[in-house]
């Protein structure tokens, strides 16, 4: 059975609640930060036919014959 990956396309971005500084005692909001970028291969599976697998949105699959991409490795895409 081939080695499959399923990986990230887009980044996954996360916005970190406000806080209180407790120095300055001002409401301090953290901008966005990438918590998994586009590519990141988060699933290797074999898989018999790759085309009766539902992918979901932001995910795409990819073959792996040789399991280069570990899960948490990142994939190479091209850019968007």
């Amino acid at each position: 059975m081939p080695n499959y990956i399923l990986y990230r396309t887009t980044d996954y971005v996360i916005t970190p609640p406000p806080y209180t500084d407790p120095d300055a005692g001002v409401t301090v909001t953290p901008g966005p930060v990438v918590a998994s970028p586009a590519g990141t291969v988060i699933l290797t599976q074999q898989i018999d036919d790759p085309a009766a697998v539902v992918v979901p949105a932001g995910f795409a699959l990819a073959a792996d014959p040789q399991g280069d991409y570990p899960v948490g490795s990142v994939y190479p895409i091209a850019a968007p």
